[in-house]
């Protein structure tokens, strides 16, 4: 369970899951952190275009552009997440700034 302004993407239709993947795939190009690496949307932010990636056993924030094309890098803006301890303090820090 996550905290506002986070949701749990299973809480969706499995079709936005893809839509939000699709769009991720889509503007990540070569360079990017992201770039050939398997990706599994787990959340989404409600009050702007961040979603929480899985990929490996690393976690990320994308925040996706939604231009449906290639971006250079460093865009989207992406944060690797090295614990969940450093994960767990910037969405505590998101639901204090969002409460």
């Amino acid at each position: 369970m996550y905290l506002e302004p986070w949701s749990d993407i299973n809480e969706y239709p499995e079709s936005h899951k893809n839509k939000l993947s699709f769009e991720a795939k889509t503007e990540i190009d070569i360079g990017h952190i992201l770039f050939g690496k398997e990706l599994s949307v787990i959340t989404k932010r409600e009050d702007c275009d961040e979603i929480l990636i899985l990929s490996g056993s690393n976690k990320y924030i994308v925040h996706l552009t939604w231009s449906s094309n290639k971006e250079s890098p460093p865009y989207p803006n992406t944060v690797k997440f090295d614990s969940e301890e450093e994960l767990e303090r910037r969405l505590q820090q998101d639901f204090k700034f969002y409460s």
